[in-house]
This record gives C-alpha cells, sequence and structure tokens, in this order.
C-alpha cells in the first residue's frame, strides 16, 4: 500500500473529504459558529451551515454527557435528499454535505485521515 504525501493546510483536507463520489462539500467550523476554512459548493450557504451545526454539536453534545453515554464521537442527519456528517477535530467542527447514497465507510477512513491531518496543521 503506498502512503499519501500528508496534506499541509486545511484547505487540501476539505479537498480529500471533497473528493470522495457523493460528497458535495466540506467545512471546517470554529467551536463558536465562525467558517474557518470551507471547500462548499456555491449554492450552500456556509455561514448558515456552520450556525446549524454549531448547535446541533452543542445540543448532542450536551445529550450525550446527560445520558452517560461517554464523548461526542460524530453525527451523521439522513433526510430524504442527503446526509449531513459532522465530528469535532482538533477542537473544530468539520461538516460533510453528501448525497444520500454517499458511502459512509469511505467518509469515515477519510475523516480519520482528516483528523490526524488537522492535529498535526
Amino acid at each position: 500500500m503506498m502512503s499519501e504525501t500528508p496534506m499541509k493546510d486545511p484547505q487540501e483536507v476539505l479537498n480529500a473529504l471533497r473528493s470522495v463520489k457523493g460528497v458535495h462539500g466540506a467545512a471546517i467550523i470554529e467551536k463558536f459558529g465562525v467558517v474557518r476554512d470551507s471547500a462548499l459548493p456555491g449554492w450552500i450557504d456556509a455561514d448558515s451551515i456552520a450556525a446549524m451545526v454549531t448547535l446541533i454539536q452543542k445540543a448532542s453534545e450536551r445529550a450525550t454527557k446527560e445520558l452517560s453515554q461517554g464523548q461526542f464521537l460524530r453525527a451523521i442527519i439522513e433526510s430524504e435528499k442527503g446526509k449531513l456528517i459532522f465530528i469535532e477535530i482538533a477542537g473544530k467542527i468539520v461538516v460533510i454535505v453528501a448525497t444520500e447514497d454517499v458511502k459512509l465507510g469511505i467518509v469515515n477512513l477519510k475523516l480519520d485521515a482528516a483528523r490526524d491531518a488537522l492535529k498535526k496543521i
């Protein structure tokens, strides 16, 4: 198996996530709701998605804590026309907007690689 070249900046990480078949785009959001980096298509308002995902992330963290479920890891919101996947990495939220038939196994592998890369950047 060939090793991949290490990613050097957040935009590279987002482009790698966006390269997965079925992924429309991805963004890195500060925990207080500000978009840090984005590789989202023009039809997605990055600021709106940042605000929504931040609220959902905080509610999910609170729910898992109050229900003694341990630390919140990731969320997958499935809808009729797509998926919204987000995870906390290095104190930031990485969100992916995808089609309904995106392969979650591949997305999860790319998210693991994104976690490793973002921790080093």
